[in-house]
């Protein structure tokens, strides 16, 4: 059966199970392993319209077709590739060669580390002691310091705020 014969023998019956329709145009266009896609979609479109027990058996034959969805795709190489990528970019980068053991000499030094080495040095007590003495140079490195503070802050926000609009999504549709 053809696209455009299974969507004309479904007119029909588009005003009392609009969520079949969805199902089968989704189930023509997507690959086979993607049938549980077509059967999600076609039962929300039930849900919507107000069509439960439709909806329902679309959601059981959803449930059905998910090993199918789960299982070898087409095209293992894309996986594959996908894979070493997502795990490739997970991996942390390698430790700096000796950046963070060494001491800095002034406050120059100290202030041209990176954050973590430069907190790694204020937490260990690796401040030169001329530096601790130099009120100015205290100064400047209570100004890096709640700098770096204000960043940590500031990503915490944004991650707590993506997080906020990835649950009222997820609350809407529910919903």
């Amino acid at each position: 059966m053809s696209i455009l014969d299974t969507i004309v023998s479904d007119i029909g019956s588009a005003f009392s199970d609009p969520g079949k329709l969805v199902t089968d145009a989704l189930d023509a266009v997507l690959p086979d392993h993607l049938k549980s896609i077509g059967d999600a979609a076609g039962g929300l479109v039930d849900l919507v319209v107000g069509h439960e027990p439709q909806a329902i058996s679309l959601f059981k034959a959803g449930i059905k077709d998910l090993p199918q969805l789960t299982s070898k795709s087409s095209s293992p190489t894309t996986t594959s590739v996908a894979t070493e990528v997502a795990t490739a970019a997970s991996e942390p980068p390698p430790p700096a060669a000796s950046a963070g053991s060494s001491t800095p000499a002034d406050v120059a030094s100290l202030l041209a580390l990176s954050p973590d080495d430069f907190m790694r040095a204020i937490t260990s007590g690796a401040v030169p002691a001329d530096v601790a003495g130099d009120p100015t140079a205290m100064l400047q490195i209570q100004s890096r310091v709640n700098e770096i503070a204000q960043m940590n802050q500031l990503v915490t926000s944004m991650l707590s705020a993506s997080h906020q609009m990835q649950m009222s999504i997820a609350q809407n549709i529910r919903a």
